[in-house]
């Protein structure tokens, strides 16, 4: 290891020459750690504002492209004949991707409205302005001798919300909790069973148990009274609704008076007054509804195409190949995962259907942290590039005045590997030493670099927060189950801290620009002959 002792001595005897490339190397370094350390804070805050919010991707029709399409269609036929096979997404699509095991569970849910049934069941009341004034008006129609019928409309007080499938995102996430008894089962959605869990409120206000029945009207019985639906032949038996009850269930979404629009919450828009059911039972339960209006006006209008073609006419057989599905959620394990997931299954997606990872508002926010680390990026590696073309122009010219040094170390029986070596270790002495004094300024000064400079880019982004995301607030037929993120969230994340694993990179680039750097120096050496070398100098 003579060659090690000898790169020592040379570094403390060329002390001046030392100082130098000392000082070159703690203001590579320190441009280096304030880069890393901001590309790594940009990264960081990303990830960790993702790994915050729900792991969901929509798999929905596209109406984009369906309008796009149908503007260039002419001709009417062709027009109809994509009408009459609209696209959908179907149920045997949706099982295909739960059977990725990233995925958890879909949510294909839909909302219905009921009204109680006086003497059956109350509905849970929240003393609100909505609850004091219930009546929604008059509800008039003209019947066939064009007599005026006025009969009060009166606002459902209860609602359902039905999956197709054995499983519900707010369930899996603990947003609902089952309480007492289970939730409903595949084989009780594929038959469709008259199945129902009442939340924890409603079951303690009716003094309900699994295993008791609940009935519902599924329609307004003031439009039975009035006359509005009894023309199809409707009674109030055809809107009865009776289930058992599986399961009681209790949920995080208590609306209190200072939710937003407190006072403007209806009873049925209350999650206490929710049922949870089977999608293929909320389907059928309109049926009887569905079919009496079918038939009335198939003898209303018997030369219509569509009341006169059988296969139209509902029968109140549940069937998943009927299902008209307009958008599914789909939860995964990890949102680390979301943007892969999509990346999969693109290309197998069909014309006018669409998967979202839904972060096109993440991304968008996410812009200044982006552009802020492609800066970082880019300094640290204009900077690495030119201390190397720097320190091997120093290294270079370094060696005419070491020539005398070299023959008589080759003359000695040096090997030029070693020579090159003692080289290599000389600047890599310094090297470290620089690095290590940069990285306790680097660490004092980065994150007040760092925060200044995203306060810079953030302005020169002009990044605003969209308007309607303050405008949101919850309700039973929202379908949306991403995760609003604002600036400040992302922002909030962003901390720029050196790392143990960035002091490890400031090192290993250190390294790798005094490796870089002695290798045109190093192809110098290999050409040196001693004999001549000495003889020059004599």
């Amino acid at each position: 290891m003579n060659f090690f002792n000898r790169a020592i001595r040379n570094v403390t005897r060329r002390l001046s020459k030392s100082v130098l490339l000392l000082i070159t190397f703690f203001v590579i370094g320190n441009f280096v750690i304030i880069g890393l350390g901001v590309s790594s804070a940009s990264e960081t805050a990303k990830t960790l504002t993702r790994q915050k919010m729900r792991a969901v991707v929509t798999y929905s029709i596209d109406y984009d492209s369906i309008w796009e399409y149908t503007d260039t269609i002419t001709d009417e036929d062709v027009l109809n004949e994509f009408y009459n096979n609209y696209p959908r997404i179907t149920v045997d699509e949706i099982n295909e991707l739960l059977k990725d095991e990233r995925v958890k569970t879909a949510n294909a849910t839909s909302v219905n409205q009921l009204y109680g049934i006086e003497g059956e069941i109350d509905f849970v009341t929240l003393g609100n302005d909505a609850e004091q004034n219930n009546g929604g008006g008059m509800s008039c129609y003209y019947d066939e001798e064009n007599k005026e019928i006025c009969t009060e409309y009166v606002n459902p007080n209860f609602s359902a919300k039905g999956n197709f499938f054995p499983d519900m995102i707010e369930i899996v996430e603990g947003d609902f909790t089952i309480e007492d008894g289970r939730f409903y089962t595949q084989d009780e959605i594929e038959s469709a069973a008259k199945v129902v869990l009442v939340s924890k409120a409603l079951a303690e206000k009716n003094g309900l148990r699994v295993g008791d029945n609940v009935k519902f009207y599924s329609q307004s019985p003031s439009e039975i009274q009035s006359g509005w639906l009894s023309q199809y032949g409707l009674t109030l038996d055809d809107i009865v609704f009776e289930a058992e009850v599986i399961g009681i269930y209790d949920h995080n979404k208590k609306i209190t008076p200072d939710s937003e629009n407190f006072n403007w919450t209806m009873p049925y828009e209350n999650y206490d007054n929710m049922l949870l059911m089977p999608g293929s039972t909320l389907y059928n339960m309109n049926s009887t509804y569905q079919m009496k209006v079918f038939d009335y006006y198939a003898e209303m209008n018997p030369d219509d195409e569509y009341y006169s073609n059988p296969d139209n006419r509902p029968t109140g057989d549940y069937n998943k190949d009927d299902i008209y599905i307009n958008d599914v959620t789909l939860l995964l394990n990890d949102p680390m995962e979301v943007d892969q997931f999509v990346e999969d299954y693109k290309d197998s997606v069909a014309q006018f259907k669409k998967l979202d990872a839904n972060n096109d508002e993440f991304n968008r926010l996410a812009k200044p942290l982006d552009t802020l680390s492609l800066y970082a990026t880019f300094i640290v590696w204009l900077v690495v590039i030119n201390a190397i073309v720097i320190i091997t122009l120093v290294t270079a010219l370094t060696l005419k005045t070491r020539e005398y040094e070299i023959g008589v170390l080759l003359s000695i029986g040096a090997s030029k590997f070693k020579i090159i070596a003692q080289f290599f270790v000389e600047l890599a002495l310094v090297a470290v030493l620089g690095f290590t004094l940069s990285i306790v300024s680097g660490s004092l000064i980065a994150n007040k670099v760092g925060a200044t400079v995203l306060d810079y880019q953030i302005a020169a982004s002009d990044v605003t927060e969209e308007n309607d995301r303050y405008n949101h607030y919850e309700s039973i037929w929202d379908t949306n189950y991403t995760t609003d993120v604002s600036l400040e969230d992302l922002v909030s994340e962003y901390n720029v801290s050196i790392s143990p694993v960035i002091i490890g990179e400031i090192y290993v680039v250190g390294l790798g620009i005094v490796l870089i750097s002695i290798l045109i120096p190093s192809m110098m050496i290999m050409r040196f002959n001693p004999k001549r070398i000495l003889m020059n100098q004599n």
